[in-house]
């Protein structure tokens, strides 16, 4: 019993003595701008773009790692399917989470990042109430300038474009998706 007890005092030894360098570097970003999407069937010839807000928070327990979450509030856009263009009848809304890994995101200067998300997008229709969602893996990658007090950032993601296939589009269509966002982030 008391080796049990050595243990289980020497895991919570270790465990704070080495987590707390990392909380006490840990910082994080809150903020917002502007998403905006480009799908695009490549099988039925129809490009479709959307535009929104949207809600970013970061985590950064290190200068060279984040957690990042974003969402995208619901926004229209407009298609084109062959020589026909105009608004689109779909609004699109969704959240991304993603695992960033690059250089110098906590200390004043520029800065670069690449990582691995995953995306949640609803597509509402606003004439015939249709619902059709889509999720799957994403590569973000981006570019920003930190100010010290506040950062602002450009991000493009590629979006796993089987994520689209059967539940937006028709099975066996040749999608792609690529997302840009342009934000401006506080530093807590």
């Amino acid at each position: 019993m008391n080796r049990l007890m050595t243990n289980k005092a020497l895991v919570a030894f270790a465990s704070s003595i080495l987590t707390t360098p990392l909380l006490a570097e840990t910082s994080a970003q809150i903020g917002a701008g502007w998403h905006a999407s480009d799908i695009t069937n490549n099988t039925s010839v129809y490009d479709a773009k959307f535009s929104s807000p949207v809600f970013s928070a970061r985590l950064l327990p290190s200068k060279h790692f984040a957690i990042e979450t974003n969402y995208y509030l619901s926004g229209g856009g407009s298609f084109d399917l062959n020589d026909t263009s105009g608004s689109s009848s779909f609004e699109t809304s969704g959240l991304e989470l993603n695992l960033l890994f690059g250089s110098n995101m906590m200390e004043p200067g520029f800065f670069a990042y690449a990582g691995v998300g995953y995306f949640s997008e609803n597509w509402d229709s606003n004439v015939s109430g249709s619902h059709f969602s889509a999720s799957g893996l994403q590569a973000p990658v981006g570019l920003g300038y930190n100010f010290g007090n506040f950062s602002v950032d450009l991000q493009y993601a590629y979006r796993e474009a089987s994520a689209y296939d059967g539940s937006v589009f028709d099975s066996g269509s040749d999608v792609e998706a690529s997302i840009y966002q342009l934000r401006l982030l506080t530093n807590l």
